[in-house]
């Protein structure tokens, strides 16, 4: 299964793709699989927060204030890019549960 990067931007078409190379319509092996995504595009959140939680930090100290600037949107512009992966590995998971046989349509 591919993997996304921190950088790395997913799409809904990305993640339709990845459940398909999973090779199976078992809804326990596409929840599993959308865990796994899930975790690689989440991480990008929890740099994102830490970058800006230091930046805030930063702010405070009167000796830094000149370098809390690129941490902070660095920080806000990575937790925004894992909040956009997170939702687009939602979105793709949904359809493609949607789009599965209902006799095997996963419950969540």
């Amino acid at each position: 299964m591919p993997t996304a990067g921190l950088f790395t931007p997913v799409d809904k078409q990305w993640v339709i793709g990845t459940l398909k190379a999973v090779g199976s319509k078992d809804p326990d092996v596409l929840h599993a699989a959308r865990l796994k995504m899930l975790s690689a595009v989440g991480f990008t959140r929890i740099v994102g927060a830490g970058l800006a939680g230091l930046g805030i930090l930063l702010l405070v100290y009167a000796a830094t204030r000149w370098s809390s600037g690129p941490l902070l949107l660095a920080g806000w512009w990575l937790w925004r890019r894992g909040a956009r992966n997170v939702a687009a590995v939602e979105a793709g998971y949904a359809e493609f549960r949607d789009s599965a046989p209902a006799s095997r349509r996963p419950t969540s």
